[in-house]
This record gives C-alpha cells, structure tokens and sequence, in this order.
C-alpha cells in the first residue's frame, strides 16, 4: 500500500511540475489591492495639505508589479486603471495592455527598435536572450520599473515603464556597448487591430484629426483610439523635446503607431561609461500611455493639456538645503526639486539638524494632481515629511527611494552608480489655490527620538532599507536577492555589537527565508513568487509592512508582516506569518523536508546552539557537525532558538564588517489542520556541518496532511545579536523577557485597546484616551487612534498623580510624532515611550 502511494505522489508531483513550474498554466496572482471604498476627510478646512492626504490615502498601495508564474514567464505592472504584462522567456518579449478585468487594450505589442539605414528597423523584442526586470524604485505611489537585457549587435535598450496610482508612463533608452555612429535612428512601434477599434482622434498642430489622413507627424501631441468594449487608449508625446515624430499608419489590418527618438542620423554615441569622443551617452524618449473607460476623448484631450503645459508656478525657498526647483521631468511624470543632503556620520553626530524645502505651488484653475520628487544626490537620505502652512505635521507618507553607491548594482546599465535620494509624494492643487507647505529630509531623529523608516535602495535586483536613524537594521528584497533562492534578507544588522569606525552601522547576520521545502523525488527545492506588498507605515515612528508569496506549485499562499520600531538597545524585528493552504496537500519527511523558516551562517559558522527545550528551560550546546541532522523539539512556553559564538576559522569576518550571532523567538503558533486547531510540537532541526552552519524551524511531524482552508499562524522576532564571540544567550534571554514573556500591554482607563500582534493602540473616546503601558523595553511605537483632528493632541504622563505635558518635540519644535488618515476618515497618532526595563508602568493621557 504504501508502494502505491509512493507512485501516486509521484505522479501528483509530475503533473504539479507541468502544470505550475513550466507554464502551461499559470497560477492567479493575488495582488493584495486595497478595497475600492473611498476614505473621505469630512473636514479639510484645518489644513491645507487634507485634500492631498485624502488623495494620497486613496490611492496609496495601487501600483504592484509582480511575476505573473513561478517561472517569471513575464511581469505584470498593474495600478488602478490599467495592468501592462511583459513577456520575458517567450521568443518575442513584447507587452500586452489591459484594464484590471482583463480587457484588451492592446496586444503583443510595445517594440522598441534602432535602424542602421533608413527603413530597415531592427526589434529589440527579437532578442534570443531572456529579458530581465529590475524595479530600481518601489514603494506607495510609484515603481520604476525596468525591463533590460534585451540586446542586438553593439545596442541594449532600457525599457523603462513609470508606473504611479493612476497613470503610466514608457520611457526607453538605447545604450552602447561601445562607442558606434552606425545608429541612424531609434524608436518605439505599437500595433493596434483596426477591428477592435471604434474610433481615432489625433491632435496635430493643425488641430484633431478623426483618420490617419494628413497627420503631421513631427507636431502630434497625441494619438488616441476608442478600443471596441474597453475604452480609449492615447499616447501623449511630451514637450520636451525628446521625441522627434510620432507617426501613425495602416498597416495589414492594423494601426501602427511609431514614435521616433529625436537624434540626428550617424552622430555618434559613446558607451554607457560616459567616456569617448561623442556628444551622446545614451538616446532616449517616451509618452504618457492614457487609459479611460469611458468612450469619449475629452479626457486625453484634458491629460494632454496638462502634460504639455506643466505648471509653472512652483516657487521653493533654500528653507535649510539650499532647494531649488528644477522643472517637470516629462519622461518621468514628476515636478522635481533638488535639495542639498549629508552622509551618514555627520548626520548621525547632528541629530536635530532637518533639511527643509518651503514649496508654493499656484493653481491654474483647474484642479490638479501632481507628483512632486524633492532629491538630493546624498543616497543616505532615510525619511522625508511633509508640514503644511501652518508648519504642522501632515497626514501624507512620503515615498522614499535611493542609491548609496559603490554597493555592486548595475554594472551596465548604471556604471557611474550616481548617489541618490528621493522623496516622491503626490499633491493635489485645486482651483486658483496658491498651496505652500514644506518638504522635509530626515536623516537621524524625530523630535527627541530616533526615526524609524522604510526606504527602498537601487542594486541589481528590488530592495527595501530598514534603519533606526541612519543605523541601518534590515533589508527586505520581496523578489529575494538572486533570483528564485527565496532569500529575503539580505541585510540583517544586530545593534548590540561594535559600531564600525567611520559610519554607524553594525554587523549583518547570514541568509534567511521563509516557507520552502524539498521533493524527495527529484531532489530540488521549491520556493514561492511575490504576489504584493501593503505598506501600511513608512515612517517616521515605526515601520509597518506586509508581503504576500505564492507556493509555485500552488498548494498554499502567505504573508510575511514586517514591522520595527526605533529601538537601539537590539533589533527585535517583529514578524507575522500567515499561511493558507488553497488546496489539499501531502508532505512527507516534513520535519526534513520543509523549512517554516529557515537560517544558514553564510560567510561565519557558529560552534554553538541554543533553544528552549520540551521542559521550558534555555538549553545552550555545542553544534553537531557530524553528517546526522539533529532535531530539538521546542518547548510550548515562548520558544526560541538560534547560534552564537562565531567559529575561531571564520571570526576574521567581523573585522570585515560580517557576522553576528542569531535568534528566532516565536510569540505565538497555531496550527489548524483538517478543520481542527492541532498542538504539533515546533522542532529545531540542525545541519550544520564543518563547511556550513544550517538551521531551520519545522514541525516535529512526518507526514503531514493540510487540507484546503487550513492554516499556519505565527508570530515571531527575528534577532541578530551580539558581537558574535559571545559564549553567553543573556541576550536572548533579555529579549523574551520583554518581549515575550512581559511584552508590551496596554489597559485603558478611558478608550479601547485595540488588538494588534505587536502595535500598542489604543481608540480615543470623544477624542481623549487614558491608558498604562507596562512590559517592554527600550523605545517603543505607542498609537492612539479615532481622532476627529488632524491638529496633535497633547500628551501627558502621570507623575507622582500629578499629570504632567509629555513633551515629543526636539528643539525644531513641531516634531516628535506621526499622524495618519484612518479608513473611516478620522486620524491615529504615534509617539515613542521608552521603557527601561520590562517591569515599567506609565500612565498617559492623550487629547485633542
């Protein structure tokens, strides 16, 4: 019986490779969009940024940008309006335009092309090598994503695709290998059938246009067709001087629309290193790409206006960084101002210094949106806020992304690796309204506290950047750092070890992922492909993110919760795990074969272990390097486990600026199997050998039977600790103390604490709340919510019975908090308490 099993299973996992890993039927995404109910601000008379934060609150998380199969076959751009899909294996990788039902815009199309001669044009999209897609900036309200590596004889093309909430821009660039004036010209081709058409409106110099008859191609300001039970689809060409023409033909059974670079014939292009004799680097030109459902061309002829004539009344004062304001970046969609920044060190030993851009922005009577990017060329930029004319904090979460440089990115693509650091955000003028507010870079702290921010970085594949001021403490790659290897952190920093000289950063620990297992048919290990990112807080008091993945053999999906706060005494790194298995599923060896989550030393090893054994008592041992793996099942009362104690052979690292120790602490675990909540022990598997020191959390189970429907719920700390010699736990000891076994809990006096794994919150009644904070340590993130006002309540402790004002802000004066829109409209505040030890109580008392 169990021979018959052996084949069944067999053959289940052959028709799972089939249909999953080679692509012939692709999984659904879940894309993890938020609801479509608009939050509303009923009153946005006291500030004058609530009309933008209303805006920014509604369309905050609507760009994701996924792998449509766990073979990345192809990218997905979607945002609220549309989805663009690039192949990337197929033998022509060209793009298919959608709206979010599925609805065809346009199909297979979206070529980009360089001619040698006049009319011989050469497709990138013909390329024999696999496109590849790297997104250098993601976060809230924009991804920048770039699909690369499609190349012909001496040229590659970047093709860039500037995907925000609500538009989509393209944007391509032709680079050399090296220097040639063979290039005669560059541009983009899109087809669009003419059966799926209603009807055409082109804009000229001479007016609109409802044929391709007599178009003057080099004055189009946009070409735009009504798509046959869709909508209208139209090309803006920008003003700005990067297009030469835009032409528009039939061509066997299609409209052809071809843009053009603007770049004279043989003039020579230098390779991408900025060196050679000519005038050019790289060509480059682009459009907006509008979509509507509505039929009608009176929207791109409104969006067309709007990209072509820019607003030009932007004012910026030097305010602290010497700002001023650059122009519109048409190819990118972004007003742009630059401000001056700092590194590291300096800002670390200024805390209180902020670098501030006062902005004035005249309306033109219409209402408008824009997206506005205040940079610096200092990639060290961590956060950024915005204050409004009163000089008060706005209910906005600024979108910040950067390039530290000299970090190993793209090596062709960016060679000169420019530093950067940009704040994006969105703000909506209304009317005739003169709107001033300021634009804020953070570096260290926030009032009297550290901040705490999420950032993302540019390198050769996408990241995210945690730190505590300008400590750095993690780093989170959603499509993992090498491909389809699953690891998620790559940079995972203690703060209880040495400071380095020069910077104030600390050791990294080694590799770590979440939620892989082996076939023991063939050997190979299986992972999962991102499917979305909520990012619920970027700043400036504590970091809140959630990552949603898909098993590619599509049994299960989950979602990694990652939030911290600005602690600086470790880096207790929160995490909640959350499994669901979508269809019924058979593991055997599982506590072999399946990794919950999973730790190797990567360039250290550890000659000790710890965990909490079945009696709940810390055990610490030597680690087994022997061949056998040794299991350790874990105890029920707030387990642990982990390393320390670098081996004598690879301590030379942490000189070397790597090596830390490493804990798991888990908070809580429940497991439904069958319908039925079921205690299966937790189990610390070791494989450490001499060459590699591996470990992993399972379950101490061997076959293992979820049927659909059932769970796995987990919520855990990541820590890496120490300066890596240490013979000592105490650490880990300290930590599930405070964190776990005296964590921190709040009782309100007056309000409701609301239930959240690891946030302290607390709703105001009738705008004030009265609660005691006990357990915990070091600083922590406490939020009250269900106020009326976006105007800061006051704060005070209770001292000796007698209340006194908490004071939040440093000697700027208006900091020290953060304020966000609710989903009903109403706004939760956060500040930071700092306990000393976990037996702490202090009362506060919140109101507006």
């Amino acid at each position: 019986m169990a021979f018959f099993q052996k084949i069944i299973a067999l053959l289940m996992t052959l028709i799972h490779l089939l249909l999953f890993e080679t692509g012939i039927k692709k999984y659904p995404v879940d894309e993890m969009k938020k609801e479509n109910t608009q939050v509303v601000i009923a009153d946005k008379s006291e500030s004058n940024l609530l009309v933008t934060a209303e805006y920014a609150y509604n369309v905050k998380n609507a760009v994701q940008c996924v792998y449509t199969d766990s073979k990345r076959s192809a990218y997905k751009m979607s945002n609220e309006n549309v989805s663009l899909t690039h192949e990337i294996t197929s033998a022509i990788k060209t793009a298919s335009l959608t709206d979010n039902e599925g609805n065809v815009y346009i199909k297979d199309s979206f070529r980009s092309f360089y001619c040698l001669t006049p009319g011989a044009k050469l497709f990138f999209e013909n390329s024999t090598s696999n496109a590849r897609v790297n997104t250098i900036r993601l976060g809230e309200y924009y991804y920048d994503c770039h699909v690369r590596d499609l190349e012909s004889p001496s040229f590659k093309v970047d093709k860039n695709y500037h995907v925000f909430a609500d538009k989509l821009y393209l944007q391509y660039t032709i680079l050399c290998k090296k220097p040639t004036e063979k290039l005669y010209a560059f541009g983009s081709e899109l087809c669009i059938p003419i059966t799926t058409v209603n009807s055409v409106c082109i804009k000229d110099k001479n007016g609109e246009h409802n044929s391709v008859r007599g178009i003057d191609a080099e004055s189009v300001e946009y070409a735009a067709f009504d798509i046959k039970n869709v909508g209208v689809v139209g090309f803006i060409v920008p003003s700005d001087g990067s297009t030469e023409k835009l032409s528009v033909s039939l061509c066997a059974g299609s409209y052809v629309i071809t843009q053009y670079a603007a770049y004279e014939p043989y003039t020579g292009v230098n390779d991408n290193k900025e060196q050679g004799g000519y005038a050019l680097n790289s060509v480059t030109f682009g459009c907006r790409v509008y979509t509507d459902k509505t039929h009608d061309f009176a929207g791109i002829q409104k969006a067309s206006s709007e990209e072509r004539n820019p607003l030009e009344s932007i004012t910026v004062k030097n305010g602290t960084s010497n700002a001023v304001f650059v122009g519109y970046d048409a190819l990118r969609g972004m007003y742009t101002l630059k401000m001056n920044g700092t590194d590291f060190q300096w800002a670390y030993d200024h805390p209180d210094y902020q670098f501030t851009a006062p902005v004035s922005i005249r309306g033109v009577g219409e209402d408008r949106v824009i997206y506005m990017r205040a940079y610096t060329e200092s990639g060290c930029l961590e956060e950024a806020v915005l204050l409004d004319s009163e000089n008060q904090l706005a209910p906005i979460d600024v979108q910040e992304c950067k390039n530290f440089r000299g970090d190993g990115g793209e090596d062709f693509y960016s060679p000169i690796d420019y530093s950067y650091g940009d704040a994006i955000f969105p703000v909506k003028i209304t009317g005739n309204e003169i709107l001033d507010f300021t634009v804020i870079h953070l570096y260290q702290n926030w009032g009297k506290d550290p901040i705490k921010q999420l950032s993302s970085i540019e390198f050769h594949t996408s990241y995210y950047h945690l730190s505590t001021g300008t400590t750095e403490s993690n780093c989170f790659a959603p499509y993992f750092v090498y491909e389809k290897d699953g690891w998620t952190l790559p940079d995972f920093r203690t703060r209880s070890g040495n400071i380095w000289t020069g910077q104030p950063q600390f050791n990294s620990t080694g590799i770590l992922k979440f939620m892989s297992y082996r076939d023991d048919y063939f050997n190979r290990t299986h992972y999962s492909e991102f499917s979305g990112s909520i990012i619920d807080s970027c700043g400036p008091t504590y970091a809140d993110m959630t990552n949603a993945y898909t098993d590619d053999l599509g049994k299960f999906t989950y979602t990694i919760r990652h939030v911290e706060m600005p602690q600086t005494d470790e880096n207790r790194t929160y995490y909640s795990l959350r499994v669901n298995f979508t269809d019924d599923v058979t593991y055997e060896n599982f506590r072999e074969n399946f990794d919950i989550f999973y730790f190797d030393g990567r360039f250290v090893k550890y000659d000790k272990l710890s965990y909490l054994n079945p009696d709940n008592i810390p055990v610490a041992r030597n680690v087994d390097t022997t061949s056998e793996t040794k299991y350790y099942t874990l105890g029920t009362e707030k387990p642990f486990l982990g390393y320390n104690k670098i081996t004598s052979d690879t301590e030379y690292n942490i000189d070397k600026c790597f090596g830390c120790n490493f804990s798991l602490l888990i908070k809580n675990c429940t497991i439904v199997l069958n319908g039925k909540e079921t205690a299966v022990p937790l189990v610390f598997r070791d494989s450490s050998t001499e060459d590699i020191t591996t470990g992993a959390l399972t379950l101490d189970a061997e076959t293992v039977t979820f049927k659909k429907g059932d769970t796995i719920e987990m919520d855990m700390i990541l820590l890496p600790w120490g300066i890596g010699t240490e013979d000592s736990i105490a650490n880990v000891v300290r930590v599930r103390e405070d964190s776990l076994l005296k964590p921190v809990t709040l009782n309100a006096e007056k309000g409701i604490v609301e239930s959240d794994s690891y946030l302290p919150i607390v709703k105001a009644e009738n705008n004030e709340a009265i609660f005691t904070v006990a357990g915990g340590r070091n600083n922590i993130a406490l939020t009250v919510s269900g106020f009326d006002s976006v105007k800061a309540p006051t704060v005070y402790r209770l001292v000796n019975g007698t209340w006194e004002k908490y004071e939040l802000a440093s000697v700027n004066g208006y900091d020290g908090y953060s304020v966000k829109v609710q989903e009903d409209g109403k706004y939760s505040f956060s500040f930071i308490y700092t306990a000393e030890s976990p037996d702490d109580v202090c009362t506060f008392r919140a109101v507006q």
